[in-house]
């Protein structure tokens, strides 16, 4: 196992003909080609720790922050991405044999913290190899979390992580929030977007999730957000299982789901007094 976070982290990075030599080696499915990598992990399941962990769901911010400090801690400088999950695998890599609760601070902490959502993610979205390489990884962090023993508490990211609004005060917050995993306990990615449209029969603005989001809302809210409910719910059922970490998500997810039911209702009331 000592080498499988190692092959597992090259597996990540732009696919080279010597990857696949290593996913034949993993028995994985063959690497995709470099248009459906960039599809997948570089414009849709980021794999920064900091756009899951931080409180503003995008990349750096406090949560980079805290893992350039890790680094630190261990005696040199970081990595120029000190988060991506190529680094923090080989990580794990090369602190097999150390100091146990080292190694332990990384994988509780900066790995396994976020592996719920964001395995599950690969799976839903992403081709062949990608959801074999998320399997893959889900069985690496549960022997890691056998071998390392469970962790005193909650990492500190999730224990930090901002909670949803009362209410949203306008669209743009209620964009922002359902935009920042930590807080909702779930992942929207485009290809989900692009189902919500299909499902609903609406239409889907090109460009960023942002602008995609805000032009489903614009077209029918109540329906947009009960949508996004139902997603929270399922997506709460198909984390991928990390200790207790798969709990706290779960708990968000369902959480995120009845706001987001409260708040559908609302703007269909608003609707039917606006037509009645």
């Amino acid at each position: 196992m000592s080498e499988l976070p190692r092959a597992l982290a090259v597996l990540l990075e732009a696919p080279r003909p010597e990857h696949e030599a290593i996913a034949a080696a993993l028995e994985l499915p063959p690497v995709p080609a470099a248009d459906e990598h960039t599809a997948v992990l570089v414009f849709q399941a980021y794999p920064y720790a900091s756009v899951y962990l931080g409180a503003e769901g995008m990349l750096g911010g406090e949560a980079r922050g805290r893992i350039a400090g890790f680094w630190r801690a261990l005696g040199g400088e970081p990595p120029n991405e000190p988060d991506h999950l190529s680094i923090l695998l080989a990580g794990l890599a090369a602190l097999d044999g150390e100091v146990p609760s080292v190694r332990g601070a990384l994988f509780w902490e900066h790995v396994a913290s976020w592996m719920p959502p964001y395995l599950a993610v690969l799976r839903r979205i992403g081709a062949p190899f990608h959801v074999a390489w998320a399997e893959l990884a889900a069985t690496l962090c549960a022997e890691l979390a056998d071998e390392l023993g469970p962790p005193a508490r909650l990492p500190l990211a999730l224990r930090a992580a901002p909670t949803l609004p009362r209410e949203p005060g306008d669209l743009d917050e209620l964009i922002a929030t359902l935009l920042v995993p930590a807080r909702t306990g779930f992942i929207i990615v485009r290809d989900d977007l692009e189902r919500a449209a299909a499902e609903l029969g609406f239409g889907l603005r090109a460009g960023e999730r942002r602008f995609a989001l805000r032009a489903l809302l614009s077209q029918d809210p109540a329906a947009v957000l009960g949508w996004i409910a139902t997603e929270a719910r399922a997506q709460a059922e198909s984390l991928v299982e990390v200790s207790q970490l798969t709990t706290w998500w779960a708990s968000r997810a369902r959480a995120t789901a009845s706001w987001l039911d409260a708040l559908a209702a609302s703007a269909q009331q608003r609707n039917t007094i606006a037509t009645g």
